[in-house]
């Protein structure tokens, strides 16, 4: 199945965008080439001006990671409730919070950071990283392995501060989502959605096309539309899901 995402408000577009990154910092950790160094450092970068532009981000994760614990103590109190499965997401609450008590926005680790300072700049210039223009960073990658990892260690402890509490909220939201079928005619569905802060679509890997999605929290449209140019788009099954960070 393919799987596909789409905020409806700005906080679950943040989340979004931080699960993004931090997919892609996991997958390239162990810099096993210049195509993966970069990337890597690409994500460690947009992290950072990502955390720059969100001014409320901390107490926006603080309040759901608050209102989760506190739908998952009244679920507790139902006879029939799993309170073991239960107890392993409070703790999972209690170990984003641990995380997000570290985090402060006005931190200098990662902005003071020589090798980050040095490259960040250079991503906004054609082929601005190259021996001449980034010399430190050139250097830092013929260092051994073994000194290079220091350096990503350290800065995947900061990003953990953030990473580990909203993969947390993104994990617990998705749990409570209900799937739906839906049928796209001719490629085409539009409906009066539930207030929530993203959708989720999901549908067959043998289909040739892509959902674009428009719309606001109470009206969705969603067309699929050919991957080849020019082909007819039939009709579509698919999956839909209103991700609700309320979680009612």
């Amino acid at each position: 199945m393919f799987a596909y995402d789409f905020p409806l408000t700005p906080k679950a577009r943040t989340y979004l965008k931080f699960e993004t990154i931090f997919k892609r910092v996991e997958e390239c950790r162990d810099l096993n080439s210049n195509a993966q160094t970069l990337s890597f450092l690409r994500g460690i970068i947009d992290y950072m001006d990502l955390v720059d532009g969100s001014g409320a981000l901390k107490i926006d994760i603080s309040k759901d990671l608050e209102r989760i614990d506190l739908k998952l103590k009244n679920w507790a109190l139902d006879p029939e409730a799993d309170t073991s499965f239960i107890e392993q997401l409070r703790n999972a609450i209690a170990a984003s919070y641990q995380s997000l008590n570290k985090f402060t926005r006005q931190r200098t680790v990662l902005r003071d950071d020589l090798i980050l300072s040095n490259i960040k700049p250079r991503f906004l210039t054609p082929c601005g990283v190259n021996c001449f223009d980034t010399p430190l960073f050139t250097f830092w990658c013929s260092l051994p392995n073994e000194e290079k990892n220091q350096s990503v260690e350290k800065w995947l402890f900061e990003l953990d501060t953030i990473r580990t509490p909203i993969a947390t909220i993104l994990y617990i939201w998705r749990l409570c989502a209900d799937f739906q079928k839906r049928v796209a005619i001719k490629g085409f569905m539009k409906e009066s959605g539930e207030n929530c802060d993203f959708i989720a679509i999901r549908y067959p890997d043998y289909v040739r096309g892509y959902p674009v999605v428009s719309g606001f929290q109470s009206s969705i449209n969603v067309r699929f539309l050919p991957y080849e140019k020019g082909a007819e788009v039939g009709d579509i099954e698919f999956e839909l899901a209103f991700v609700k960070g309320a979680l009612a």
